[in-house]
């Protein structure tokens, strides 16, 4: 299924130019990147009837990843996929390639393509506005690649969601703070995304609503900055979190690593406290890699001045 998926998304790569999908932010995962995020998902959560999202679903490399998955399943009886998606250029091959899934697929299965914009067509919902829907689709899996794209403070995307915007927005993490909206309580989402939201300025208010109204149970981190969207030359320091929507701290952080999309079959792994990788009022997100990293975040964690004290 996903090898068919990943040789129609290679024809496309072929015909459509860089300089084009760098504009739209739009980078296409991997076959391997993929799989590894299908597989990252605790599906001992979820039910017989499974309900996927997949927010800017592109040609639905990730999508067919995480069908594949749950394919496999025996207690998973029907899956319901849900996609956004409004590129005129991707929208003919992503139809086909749901077409090819939903023959291949052995447990009952159904698909929408939703063609609206995926932040602003959700904005009163989100915002609880007169206009919001009262009993609003949730889901028990997300996945998901956002588009990487700087945008202005008056952007609509921007204004529609105020609550998460401090200073410089950016598409990813609105994207990512509407899928942890869409999510049910107690189920789980993996989004590839950019490490800037750890610890800059900018990306205070977003911490605060994702990491107050979810809990980070797994950060895998890429060693090579320029090796996870290989075919892309994107050189952008990225990582995937699995992020759980519930109140619930966890007592530790499942941090693993690898050196790119390719070698996902030598990841290193470290259980981190909790209490080490997000700290402070605004929410920091430390990144160790070793005991030795824990130890040093640790001491610096029981200092109470800063440098100008």
């Amino acid at each position: 299924m996903l090898e068919y998926i990943v040789k129609t998304t290679n024809e496309f790569l072929n015909q459509m130019p860089k300089c084009k999908r760098k504009k739209k932010g739009q980078f296409f995962t991997s076959a391997e990147t993929a799989v590894f995020m299908a597989n990252m998902f605790d599906l001992t959560l979820v039910n017989k009837t499974v309900k996927v999202l997949d927010p800017g679903t592109g040609t639905g490399i990730l999508a067919a990843a995480l069908i594949e998955r749950l394919n496999q399943e025996n207690k998973v009886e029907r899956i319901e996929l849900t996609c956004y998606e409004t590129d005129i250029d991707v929208l003919p091959m992503l139809k086909e390639n749901l077409k090819y899934i939903a023959e291949e697929v052995k447990k009952e299965f159904s698909c929408q393509i939703i063609e609206e914009d995926y932040i602003l067509s959700q904005q009163d919902t989100f915002n609880e506005t007169f206009f919001a829907e009262k009993n609003p689709p949730k889901y028990d899996l997300v996945i998901g690649n956002p588009p990487y794209l700087r945008v202005m403070r008056d952007n609509p995307a921007a204004l529609a969601m105020p609550t998460v915007v401090h200073g410089a927005p950016n598409l990813y993490f609105l994207f990512a703070s509407m899928s942890l909206f869409n999510l049910k309580q107690g189920s789980e989402m993996v989004y590839i995304i950019p490490r800037s939201w750890t610890s800059g300025a900018y990306f205070t208010a977003f911490r605060q609503y994702l990491l107050g109204e979810g809990r980070l149970e797994q950060i895998h981190l890429f060693v090579s900055r320029d090796k996870v969207f290989s075919e892309e030359q994107v050189l952008q320091e990225t990582m995937i979190i699995r992020v759980k929507k519930t109140r619930l701290t966890p007592s530790h952080v499942l941090i693993t690593s690898s050196k790119s999309n390719a070698d996902f079959s030598e990841i290193t792994r470290l259980n981190v406290p909790y209490a080490s990788v997000v700290t402070g009022d605004s929410l920091y997100v430390y990144l160790p890699t070793s005991e030795e990293d824990i130890r040093v975040l640790d001491l610096i964690n029981t200092y109470r001045n800063t440098f100008p004290d």
